[in-house]
C-alpha cells in the first residue's frame, strides 16, 4: 500500500491530473449511461437479470468516486463499533440512518459500501433535480433511485411506489436515508433548537431535528425486506474541511465513523408514528454520541479495522488504460486538424465535463446548501412534525 501511495502522490503532483480523472470518469460514464439505456428493455423481460447486470455496471462508474476519495485524496477514516456488526455488512439488506454534517457525507457512505461489497446495491432518497446531474442521473434512475421534492404529498405517494417496487430485489441492498433532511449549518441548528424549546421536545445540540417520516415509511414498508439499520454517526475533527474539491486536489481529510447495527425486530413498526417516535429517540442517542466525540475527539466504543480494498484501484486503472489511446489521440488529431466540427465537439465535450464538476461541487457545498429547514422557508418548514 505505501508503495502505491507514493505513486498517486507523484501523479497527483503532475499538473492538471485531476482534469484527465474528471475525462476518463466523464467518457467512462457516458459509455456506462449507454449500457443501462440499451439495457432498459430487459426489465420487461427479465427485472432479476436487468438488476443484476446493473449492479456490476453501475460499479464501474462509481467505484471511481470511492477512489477518488480514498486513494487519490487520501481520506483517513477511523472506524468504531462492534467487531461482529462490520463482518455482517454487505451480506444482508438495510437502512443505514446518518447524521448529515459535511459536502460529501453521501460519498463516505459509498466507500463504506464499497469495501462492503454492496456499493452497486446502494440506494437513497434524492432531490428531484438530481436526476437531471448528466452522468449519474441517468445511472441514480436506472438503479432505482427515489427522487422526492420536498412535498410531503407527493413524496408520499413516490416512496410508497418505489419501495413496493423494491419488494422483490434480489439481491443485497442498503437505503441512505439523512433523517435531519438537509446538512447542519450554524443557522439551521439555531431555528432547530427554538423550535424545540417552543415545542416542548429535546433539545438536539449536534443534529438538526430529524424528519422521520422518510425512515418511517421505509421500515415500515420493508421490515420484513430490510432486516437491519445500520446507525452511522460521522465526526470530523477541528480544521478538518470535508469537500470535493479538496478530493479532486488530491487533500485528503479525517471523518471518524460509529456504525451500529440495529434489528429491525428491535424497532417499534406497527405503525408509521410509533417509528417516528423510535427514530426521534435514536436521534438523542445520536446527539450524545457526537457531543462525546466533540469533547473527547473519538466516539464511545472500540475501534474497529475495516480495510479499504484494492478492487476500485483495478477498474480506475483499466479505465484510464482503456481511454488513454483514443482520448490522447482524438485530442491530438482537434488539434492537428483545425476541423471547426471536431474543435466544436471537443470543446462541447471540455465545457459538459467543466459543467458536470461545477454541478458535483456545487450540490456538495454546504455553503451554497439548501435553506431546507430555515425559519425563513414556507413559515418553519423544521416545525413539520412528521
Amino acid at each position: 500500500m505505501d508503495v502505491l501511495d507514493q505513486i498517486l502522490y507523484v501523479l497527483k503532483m503532475l499538473p492538471g491530473a485531476w482534469l484527465w480523472f474528471v475525462l476518463v470518469f466523464l467518457v467512462s460514464g457516458l459509455i456506462i449511461n449507454i449500457i443501462q439505456l440499451s439495457l432498459l428493455p430487459l426489465w420487461f423481460i427479465n427485472k432479476t437479470l436487468y438488476r443484476w447486470l446493473n449492479l456490476r455496471i453501475v460499479y464501474l462508474h462509481w467505484c471511481q468516486l470511492t477512489f477518488l476519495a480514498e486513494w487519490w485524496g487520501g481520506v483517513n477514516i477511523k472506524l468504531y463499533g462492534n467487531k461482529e456488526d462490520y463482518d455482517k455488512l454487505g451480506s444482508e439488506s438495510g437502512i443505514c440512518l446518518a447524521n448529515h454534517r459535511s459536502d460529501v457525507d453521501w460519498l463516505i457512505g459509498w466507500i463504506m459500501a464499497d469495501r462492503a461489497g454492496i456499493l452497486g446495491g446502494t440506494k437513497c432518497f434524492m432531490k428531484g433535480y438530481l436526476k437531471f446531474l448528466p452522468i449519474l442521473g441517468i445511472s441514480w434512475w436506472s438503479t432505482e433511485y427515489a427522487f422526492v421534492s420536498r412535498n410531503w404529498k407527493h413524496d408520499k405517494t413516490v416512496l410508497e411506489r418505489s419501495l413496493q417496487t423494491l419488494e422483490d430485489f434480489p439481491y443485497p441492498f442498503w437505503i441512505a436515508i439523512f433523517a435531519e433532511g438537509t446538512r447542519i449549518t450554524d443557522e439551521k441548528l439555531e431555528a432547530s433548537i427554538e423550535y424545540a424549546k417552543n415545542s416542548g421536545l429535546p433539545i438536539l445540540h449536534h443534529h438538526l431535528l430529524p424528519r422521520p417520516r422518510g425512515f418511517a415509511i421505509t421500515a415500515h414498508h420493508l421490515k420484513d425486506k430490510l432486516p437491519v439499520v445500520y446507525d452511522m454517526e460521522m465526526g470530523f475533527p477541528p480544521g478538518s474541511e470535508p469537500t470535493m474539491r479538496k478530493l479532486l486536489l488530491g487533500e485528503g481529510f479525517e471523518v471518524h465513523l460509529l456504525i451500529r447495527r440495529i434489528p429491525v425486530s428491535a424497532i417499534p413498526t406497527g405503525s408509521i408514528e410509533e417509528t417516528s417516535d423510535w427514530c426521534r429517540q435514536l436521534y438523542q442517542e445520536k446527539d450524545k454520541a457526537l457531543g462525546h466525540f466533540l469533547e473527547h475527539k473519538e466516539f464511545p466504543a472500540p475501534r474497529v479495522i475495516y480495510p479499504r480494498k484494492l478492487h476500485n484501484i483495478f477498474v480506475v486503472l483499466a479505465w484510464h488504460l482503456l481511454l488513454l489511446f483514443p482520448l490522447v489521440s482524438y485530442i491530438i488529431s482537434v488539434l492537428l486538424s483545425g476541423n471547426i466540427k471536431m474543435l466544436f465537439i471537443a470543446f462541447g465535450v471540455v465545457i459538459l465535463g467543466y459543467l458536470m464538476v461545477k454541478v458535483l461541487l456545487h450540490v456538495s457545498d454546504s455553503k451554497k446548501g439548501s435553506s431546507f429547514g430555515l425559519k425563513s422557508t414556507s413559515n418553519n418548514v423544521i416545525k413539520k412534525k412528521a
